[in-house]
């Protein structure tokens, strides 16, 4: 094309062909242009150099020819090439505010506040002399009961054994009994019985724990309770969220010790020693609910079912076993429960939330702040470990730096598409102060649980973005709820076994209604939870018996060995109580209740000289 013209024009020709940026034909034809006005300027005797001055500034040159090539173009052609070159300058406009508000966001340092360690330590209740804390005798009980952390002991027949919950008769039964009875271990439960008695419990939770401590739960618990502690004001760490609690796993293996060490006694007719055992898991039940951690709630609400159903289940077996001062004795240690822990309190949870709070998102807590995801990701990672973008994410492995950049990258898109702080925080506090205030209904509207869980699983799947937070931390407050409903009932059906026994004892006769029982041995009329009429009773050939007519109702007749529909397969449920399994109810008003409620009546009492109902539901 060029080879017979001077080098310097060919190369000016193909320059400014270049810089035109047209494209690869266009830039042929104007190289090719080019090149003919060059050979013409030199044919009409200009010298290269003097082609070259009179050509001018290539720039404006190149700027000139694209404009003349653009306007050749189709009109079609030029707007699709403007709409690309518009396209181009937005991606780049959007990239670049993107990238700066990823930076934004990664450069904002979190406002910590509240001290939320400070704050559950302020919910606990504090000793005004030693001999009030139950820690010390707490913790050397569970030593020498072989709670320690890999003691050996618990993989012994004998603690095997006890786990089972045997009744007497059962196969384990002698073998827990024989391991129960140990001379140490009976020292033990008395140590075990002096703790429950004192009206402090003293874990030091969210604190450091002591060399005792560590010799019960081990060094790496107890250098992760020293980390805490140490970096509560951490921007990154969470403190709520790393405390342990290793206390209430011991005090539940404790209770079911405590268990068969009653039904031991109630075997042996030493009916001070059976109400000892029961009023000590009674009141570790409320010791292991200090600061109302809502685990803590829950496993305590757990051991006081052991004891209502383990006396319930003696006092069936053996109606004759309390006189009527004991039975008064164990009548007042199931109304004994603190009233306030007979409601959900979500006090423990609020400070979790401002935790999560004052490190996830950018504001100091007066604002609307964007949400972080890069520094929510260890509460997700530990909610949610199976499809965590974050395992891996402490090492220094190529997993570890793809996680980290993948969160980098999504981050701005997470804050856009999250909701903000203050929106987060009040939708919370809505749904938990319903919560709080339905835990506290009869279990005849335990339907109004279901309808909260309802409205928060709808908001939920519909904001399912937005409303990421709550998705991952409310969705079991339901459930929750619905258990301090049941342990409320659960309390009454063993203080009306107490208060039935107890006329017996005066009278020699079983009580024909609910009415006879008041005033004398209850303040009220004992009512049926699920109808609030009074409490059905009778008498026949097959003796007394107590019931509630259950959810749905209809009175059938309060006969303790129907079985329950097997909806869902698997064991039957008679009617003594509710079962506490997982299978969720299909029916509207139980859909997403924690457990499933039986069909039949609920048998409070029926003594048949037996635990054949109590066993089969074990």
């Amino acid at each position: 094309m060029s080879d017979t013209l001077d080098p310097q024009l060919a190369a000016l020709a193909q320059r400014v062909a270049r810089m035109t940026k047209l494209r690869r034909a266009e830039r042929g034809d104007v190289e090719r242009e080019l090149t003919s006005h060059f050979r013409e300027s030199v044919a009409a005797g200009r010298s290269s150099a003097e082609t070259i001055e009179s050509f001018g500034n290539p720039t404006v040159a190149a700027r000139d020819l694209r404009a003349a090539a653009i306007a050749k173009r189709s009109p079609l052609d030029r707007a699709v090439g403007q709409s690309l070159r518009f396209t181009a300058y937005a991606l780049v406009c959007i990239v670049v505010v993107y990238t700066a508000f990823a930076a934004y966001l990664h450069f904002q340092s979190p406002v910590i506040k509240v001290d939320t360690l400070a704050a559950y330590r302020a919910r606990l209740a504090s000793p005004t002399k030693p001999e009030d804390n139950a820690w010390p005798l707490y913790r050397s009980a569970f030593l020498a009961l072989g709670l320690a952390l890999a003691d050996p002991e618990q993989r012994s027949e004998g603690a095997i054994a006890v786990k089972e919950g045997p009744f007497p008769g059962m196969p384990e039964w002698n073998a827990a009994v024989a391991w129960v009875e140990a001379p140490a271990r009976q020292e033990a439960l008395a140590t075990l019985r002096t703790a429950a008695s004192r009206p402090v419990f003293g874990f030091p939770a969210a604190r450091e724990f002591d060399p005792v401590d560590t010799q019960l739960y081990g060094e790496t618990r107890s250098q992760q309770m020293r980390t805490i502690v140490a970096n509560r004001n951490d921007p990154v760490t969470m403190p709520l969220l790393g405390v342990v609690l290793p206390h209430l796993e011991s005090a539940r293996s404790a209770g079911q010790i405590l268990s068969i060490d009653a039904l031991r006694a109630a075997e042996r007719g030493d009916g001070d020693r059976f109400i000892d055992d029961i009023e000590a898991i009674m009141r570790m039940s409320a010791h292991v609910a200090d600061g109302r951690m809502l685990i803590g709630d829950l496993v305590g609400m757990g051991i006081r079912a052991l004891a209502t159903n383990r006396a319930v289940a003696v006092l069936e077996w053996k109606p004759d076993l309390l006189n009527g001062a004991q039975l008064a004795r164990l009548q007042r240690v199931f109304e004994s429960v603190p009233p306030q822990l007979g409601r959900l309190d979500l006090g423990a949870e609020r400070l979790l939330w401002i935790d999560f709070e004052q490190r996830c998102f950018t504001d100091d807590g007066s604002g609307s702040g964007w949400f972080r995801l890069d520094r929510s990701m260890p509460l997700i990672n530990s909610l949610e470990p199976s499809s965590s973008m974050m395992r891996g994410f402490s090492g220094d492995d190529t997993a570890g730096v793809m996680s980290l950049a993948a969160v980098t990258v999504s981050g701005p898109a997470a804050a856009l598409f999250v909701a903000d702080r203050r929106t987060t925080h009040d939708f919370f506090e809505r749904f938990a102060k319903q919560y709080e205030e339905a835990s506290a209904l009869p279990l005849r509207d335990i339907a109004q649980i279901s309808a909260i869980d309802h409205q928060l699983n709808g908001t939920l799947e519909a904001s399912s973005a937005s409303l990421l937070v709550p998705r991952l931390m409310m969705p079991l407050l339901g459930r929750a709820a619905g258990t301090y409903l049941v342990d409320r009932a659960s309390r009454d059906a063993a203080v009306a076994t107490c208060a039935v026994l107890r006329f017996r004892a005066d009278t020699g006769a079983w009580p024909e209604r609910a009415e006879d029982l008041s005033p004398k041995y209850l303040p009220a009329v004992p009512r049926d939870p699920w109808t609030d009429t009074p409490l059905r009773m009778a008498t026949d050939a097959d003796g007394f018996r107590m019931w509630s007519t259950g959810e749905d109702g209809r009175d059938d007749g309060g006969d303790p060995s129907v079985k329950d529909h097997d909806e869902y397969g698997g064991k039957l449920a008679t009617t003594r109580a509710f079962r506490n399994d997982t299978r969720a109810s299909s029916e509207e008003s139980r859909k997403f209740w924690f457990g499933r409620i039986p069909d039949v009546d609920w048998v409070w009492y029926a003594p048949r000289g037996n635990f054949e109902r109590w066993a089969s539901n074990k």
